[in-house]
């Protein structure tokens, strides 16, 4: 029987391993970031929603040029 994936086994496995050290490369991060007692939530949250906005602007150009 021949087999119909798109992706062979291998580089779906090199994806796979990609992706776990990508999530915990972030796990590290958030948890890095609970440990500060001296953050400022409100303000990191405003940095992220400017990044956010940010983003979405240029996507925006780039859609209509």
């Amino acid at each position: 029987m021949v087999s119909r994936q798109s992706v062979p086994v291998t580089r779906m496995a090199g994806l796979q391993r990609a992706a776990r050290m990508a999530g915990e490369s972030f796990g590290y991060e958030d948890a890095r970031i609970g440990a500060e007692p001296g953050l400022d939530w409100l303000h990191t949250r405003g940095l992220w929603w400017l990044a956010a906005t940010a983003a979405g602007a240029g996507l925006v150009l780039l859609h209509f040029s």
